[in-house]
């Protein structure tokens, strides 16, 4: 019974050598910078940028308008009397949370967006990666950012063939 337990165990491991000992070609490719250098992604960005310009300005005056504020009340804080100070501290501090709800608002939103608008370019890196994935026999492609590699061979990034990849499939969404 040992014997053929042993021949078993032995023939298992005979075929699962030979199954790891086929090539498998890795590579590696940078999501941040597919993201950011591809067409698909900057004028994602792009997008992003012109409909939160208004609000990014709006909350620039809101922040200089406080610190002018702040200001105005430390000079005064010596001349005031302590329920005119009272008050202006009172004024400072809800003016400060408008604009902290302000800018949390604008976050949400700007989130909400970001997911939107970033959806399409991960399909596209998504698509981009598997045509040129199964076009070079890759087994794998890992993201270099998160994948927890401490050190890659630049020979394995294939992150600039994929960027050229994604661009050609974008150009062609756009006809």
């Amino acid at each position: 019974m040992r014997k053929i337990l042993f021949v078993v165990l032995a023939l298992m491991l005979a075929f699962q050598t030979q199954a790891f000992a086929a090539t498998q070609k890795i590579g590696v490719a940078s999501m941040g910078k597919l993201i950011k250098e591809s067409e698909a992604g900057q004028a994602a960005q792009k997008q992003m940028e012109k409909k939160f310009e208004s609000s990014k300005v709006k909350l620039q005056s809101k922040q200089k308008e406080l610190e002018a504020l702040k200001q105005s009340l430390q000079k005064q804080s010596l001349v005031l009397s302590l329920e005119a100070k009272q008050d202006k501290e009172l004024e400072f501090k809800r003016k400060v949370r408008d604009y902290q709800d302000l800018a949390q608002a604008t976050q949400r939103k700007m989130q909400a967006e970001e997911q939107k608008v970033g959806t399409p370019v991960l399909e596209i890196i998504k698509k981009a990666v598997d045509t040129y994935a199964k076009a070079n026999a890759f087994t794998a492609i890992f993201d270099k950012g998160t994948s927890g590699f401490l050190y890659v061979e630049d020979s394995v990034d294939v992150t600039n063939e994929i960027l050229l990849e994604m661009n050609r499939a974008f150009r062609a969404a756009k006809k």
